[in-house]
């Protein structure tokens, strides 16, 4: 059975498009059970995608148009939504780069529904949050009132770590349960459709890329991993993600290296071996085709 959900054919003429929602699988850091990333990129591209966990958004720069179900709406800065599990969702820029020159910029909180557990969740003070979670299944846009409200919580989660950024993604979801909601964005009838057994085992096999990106790793033991053959292998991993098991380990390998480029002081040598690559000339050109920028520029972009 494929993974992915559903056609997408968006309701503008001048976004025309037939894709596949793919899975993205999300990969918190170990001490942690969400994820928090700042997302820099010259633009965001066309990546129509879903994932078991929600999503919250906020764009800080940039501007384009943003797929969410079946809706398609503008976004600029200070644009808020929170997605909820296994709705497809993209955010797609209008331009290369924004008029600055500086690149496009959004806040990006990945959660599960378990994070807080179940009989957490269900008490009485927390009604208020579930009926939030709810709603979000169809994608939700929150107002500039809400967005002055949570917008320098989330990047001051930015700067905090273990139990006081879980409590302050708590605290988010509470303010932002109590202020209406611009408006739903989705329609109902626009509902992924869940297909369990497949997605355990590309869990399985992304877990598995992911916890040996650095090392030397051969398509024919990441089937054994899988317990697969590598043809049956090769066919299943393409139709559930939309790309190569080798494409997909080269993105690995290129977030690895972006973020010794930003939080480490090693040189472009040094990162390219220490993500994964062999060769200094091939992540060059795959970091490149991936980011828009190569690896010194993309450096040169987070320095102060």
């Amino acid at each position: 059975m494929n993974a992915a959900v559903r056609v997408f054919r968006p309701q503008e003429n001048t976004a025309r498009m037939s894709v596949k929602a793919r899975i993205e699988k999300i990969l918190p850091p170990s001490a942690a059970s969400f994820v928090y990333q700042i997302k820099r990129e010259p633009s965001f591209g066309v990546f129509w995608h879903f994932h078991p966990e929600y999503q919250l958004t906020l764009v800080l720069r940039g501007q384009g148009k943003r797929f969410v179900g079946d809706d398609v709406s503008r976004f600029a800065p200070g644009d808020l939504v929170l997605t909820g599990p296994n709705l497809p969702h993209m955010w797609c820029s209008s331009r290369p780069r924004h008029a600055n020159g500086r690149p496009h910029e959004a806040i990006i909180i990945q959660f599960p529904g378990t994070i807080f557990g179940g009989p957490f969740l269900d008490l009485p003070e927390m009604a208020p949050v579930r009926r939030l979670l709810a709603k979000s299944a169809q994608g939700i846009r929150f107002g500039d009132g809400a967005r002055k409200k949570v917008g320098q919580r989330m990047v001051r989660m930015g700067r905090q770590r273990g139990l006081a950024r879980l409590i302050e993604l708590l605290e988010i979801l509470r303010i932002l349960s109590q202020v209406p909601p611009e408006r739903t964005l989705s329609s109902r009838a626009f509902a992924p459709r869940e297909q369990l057994g497949d997605r355990d085992r590309i869990d399985a096999i992304c877990r598995f890329a992911a916890e040996n990106s650095t090392r030397p790793l051969a398509l024919s033991q990441a089937a054994a991993a899988a317990h697969m053959s590598v043809p049956a292998f090769t066919r299943f991993f393409r139709r559930s993600t939309g790309k190569t098991f080798l494409e997909y380990l080269t993105e690995i390998r290129v977030g690895s290296a972006c973020r010794l480029l930003v939080e480490s002081d090693k040189t472009v040598t040094e990162v390219c071996f220490a993500a994964g690559f062999n060769n200094v000339s091939t992540f060059n050109r795959r970091f490149l085709e991936l980011k828009g920028v190569a690896p010194r520029e993309f450096r040169r972009q987070f320095s102060p």
